[in-house]
């Protein structure tokens, strides 16, 4: 109760304040709570089951690679929901995303009972179509408040978001190490039902649909357009990918490795992500802020500042303490890049391609990005655990220098990013 008091609150009544909330949004932001419920659940525990099951650090790193962080299935599906929902609704693309993931965490439920690390695969295939929501959750946010307030905008949603990720974390990896990994996938199910009845019963489309061409001129056209930036946004689809490719290497496998390497326990690694939570939580609001005061570039330029500092803990230090504290480090470069990120495409897209550029910059990335995993757990297997690291550490050199030199300040016109030949 105490905690309800000092902190959400103080957030909801500064969200009423600056947004109206209507239906739409009451969809939102519950979604985004749910999906913060379910990722911290399984966030904390999933790289420890799969080694559990007798996987090898290059195998989670193919799970990884497959359906997580950057993986190749978002990759492929996230352009395509983006361009459906911009076509057909934002609503039939969140209920079927939710299907999928209601799919994924069946599979892995009877993974864990079966102990056949093979089920995982479609699973993590599932997961990965069930991330299509992200592009169409952003393009609905951007829609429903005015330009002035949609970097704060997506920090209060990315609050809601963090917010269980204060608590949820440690209790899920306490019912791991009681209980067993198994059990919290079912939980994690029952979540995802009920964000699956919000969505069907509260959310109403931003926009009427436009009368665009459809048949299979559309989608070829599509098609050819799907994986590669527009010429005004190429260097900076092209620095969202290297710093993708990256965090995948190092940050993906993070619980893993510290699971194998040093045997932190499940909760251990559960209090690391309370940490980053917290941190998230708090930092969110004021960096808004700064995104709606001094714009997109500089915040993203100050995120990836970040990376060299603590990739240097990482690789040197063994202690949990010392890890734990590193979360907070970890959780600022999350925060300000996130809404910076989704501010950047907001201001340089036309409403009614928002959704689909939004995907389209989760695919190029991806498809450069999604070997990374893969990549840090062959690294690990080598030359051990530094190794990931340090390859985290280049990359994110390199995708400063082209923040820096290369991006340039988003220009607010709709012709800056749409092509004759798109439209």
């Amino acid at each position: 109760m105490l905690f309800r008091k000092i902190f959400f609150m103080p957030m909801l009544v500064n969200f009423r304040t600056r947004f109206s909330l209507n239906n739409t949004l009451i969809a939102v932001i519950t979604r985004s709570f749910i999906s913060g419920v379910e990722q911290s659940m399984i966030g904390v525990v999933f790289q420890p089951f799969v080694l559990s099951l007798g996987a090898s650090m290059s195998q989670l790193g193919l799970l990884n690679s497959l359906g997580g962080f950057g993986g190749l299935i978002p990759t492929l599906a996230h352009p395509w929901g983006g361009w459906i929902a911009d076509r057909r609704g934002r609503k039939i693309v969140l209920l079927g995303a939710s299907l999928a993931a209601m799919g994924a965490l069946v599979l892995a439920t009877f993974a864990g009972w079966a102990a056949a690390f093979i089920v995982l695969v479609p699973a993590m295939i599932l997961l990965g179509i069930s991330q299509v929501y992200q592009p169409v959750n952003s393009a609905l946010i951007g829609e429903s408040v005015g330009a002035s307030r949609r970097g704060s905008a997506y920090s209060l949603i990315m609050v809601v978001m963090m917010a269980p990720g204060i608590f949820v974390p440690v209790i899920a990896g306490r019912i791991a190490d009681e209980f067993g990994y198994t059990l919290i996938f079912p939980g994690a199910l029952v979540f995802e039902l009920v964000a699956f009845v919000v969505i069907w019963r509260f959310l109403r489309e931003t926009r009427t649909r436009p009368k665009q061409a459809g048949g299979t001129r559309a989608i070829l056209d599509f098609f050819k357009r799907a994986w590669i930036p527009p010429p005004g946004l190429r260097w900076f689809f092209i620095a969202i990918a290297l710093d993708m490719f990256a965090w995948g290497m190092g940050f993906g496998l993070l619980y893993g490795m510290l699971r194998k390497e040093y045997a932190f326990t499940t909760t251990q690694l559960g209090w690391m992500s309370a940490v980053s939570s917290i941190t998230w939580a708090l930092t969110s609001l004021p960096v808004g802020r700064l995104v709606d005061r001094i714009g997109p570039r500089p915040v993203l330029i100050l995120s990836e500042a970040l990376a060299p500092p603590l990739m240097f803990l990482w690789m040197t230090q063994t202690r949990f303490e010392i890890f734990a504290a590193s979360m907070t480090i970890f959780a600022l470069t999350a925060a300000t890049w996130v809404p910076a990120r989704q501010v950047y495409i907001t201001q340089t897209v036309e409403p009614a391609r928002r959704a689909e550029m939004f995907g389209r910059l989760s695919a190029f990335s991806g498809v450069l990005a999604f070997p990374s995993s893969y990549i840090g757990g062959f690294l690990y297997d080598q030359f051990g655990f530094y190794a990931p690291f340090v390859g985290n550490l280049v990359f994110a050199m390199v995708t400063l220098t082209v923040l820096i030199f290369l991006v340039k300040s988003p220009q607010p016109s709709p012709h800056f990013v749409a092509e004759a030949a798109e439209r």
